[in-house]
């Protein structure tokens, strides 16, 4: 699968005309756009009012206050911003699983794509990280016609590699100059230390983690029984072994165990968490992301 074109589902983005992306905390930007700022500025809403120091603009006094206090204020306002997005997308070769389509990677890059385009629709900037054992950095994207750009090059791009969250973390952090929201789009099939280092690291953002899963991921199926050659995607590493009910039982539990990991992640970080079986419309999945569904 690897160098060839992938399947990417756009089929259903024009039904997502009607929605709009929340926002949990207010973000941080360089451009004017439709969320609130942490800074303050020459915005649309009032915030409150400050005492007149000299050099202040003459402009920003309220004079209407000086007209029934006797003394000059300058309003202070909360500035209008744009929302930046930041999708990291696992491209390591686990995503490539299963062999059909769509597999997890094709369907990662749909819910991105999803989601882009619903930022995209309020003039808002997202970019796209392709990420394994290196990031794979592309420019802020704005517009329908970058949108359309964006589609080829997710649908060109070469998944091989291993997830290595830590490096990711280590690489994007001072790449994302202002408060972003972060999204990272994985089967999470890397080591929970070196999750959780990532969340840690890039904490100053707003994040959510969207875990894709497919059910036979979970548990082997009962045909596999005696001695099995077991591959890592990964690594290509294998290992031999006698498998029985025993064994697809321990396997079901660490497995398990690993997603729970994950879920306790979230919710020591205090961010949202989705785990997404591909199996579900990708529809039904950004509503679900955005809170509409």
């Amino acid at each position: 699968m690897v160098g060839t074109k992938h399947k990417i589902d756009t089929s259903f983005l024009a039904r997502l005309d009607k929605y709009t992306f929340p926002l949990r905390k207010r973000v941080t930007a360089v451009h004017p756009g439709s969320h609130l700022s942490t800074r303050e500025g020459a915005g649309l809403d009032l915030v409150d009012h400050r005492k007149y120091n000299q050099g202040d603009s003459l402009k920003n006094i309220d004079w209407n206050l000086y007209a029934r206090t006797e003394k000059l204020y300058v309003r202070r306002f909360e500035e209008d911003k744009t929302l930046n997005m930041v999708v990291l997308l696992d491209a390591s070769s686990s995503m490539l699983f299963p062999d059909g389509s769509p597999n997890k990677f094709e369907y990662a890059s749909t819910i991105a794509l999803g989601v882009s385009y619903i930022v995209m629709k309020y003039n808002d900037r997202y970019r796209i990280f392709p990420f394994a054992d290196s990031v794979e950095y592309t420019r802020s994207r704005k517009g329908r016609a970058d949108f359309l750009r964006t589609i080829d090059n997710l649908s060109g791009i070469s998944v091989s590699g291993t997830t290595k969250f830590a490096n990711c973390a280590d690489s994007v952090y001072p790449r994302i100059k202002s408060k972003s929201m972060v999204m990272i789009i994985s089967d999470f099939l890397d080591e929970p230390d070196s999750i959780r280092y990532a969340v840690r690291k890039l904490s100053r953002h707003e994040i959510l983690l969207v875990c894709l899963y497919d059910e036979s991921e979970a548990n082997l199926p009962e045909s596999t029984e005696g001695s099995v050659r077991f591959v890592d995607s990964e690594t290509n590493e294998e290992l031999k072994i006698s498998v029985g009910p025993k064994f697809r039982k321990e396997y079901a539990s660490e497995y398990a165990g690993h997603m729970t990991g994950l879920e306790k992640i979230a919710y020591e970080f205090k961010i949202p968490y989705f785990r997404v079986d591909i199996k579900t419309r990708p529809f039904d999945t950004v509503l679900k992301i955005i809170g509409e569904g």
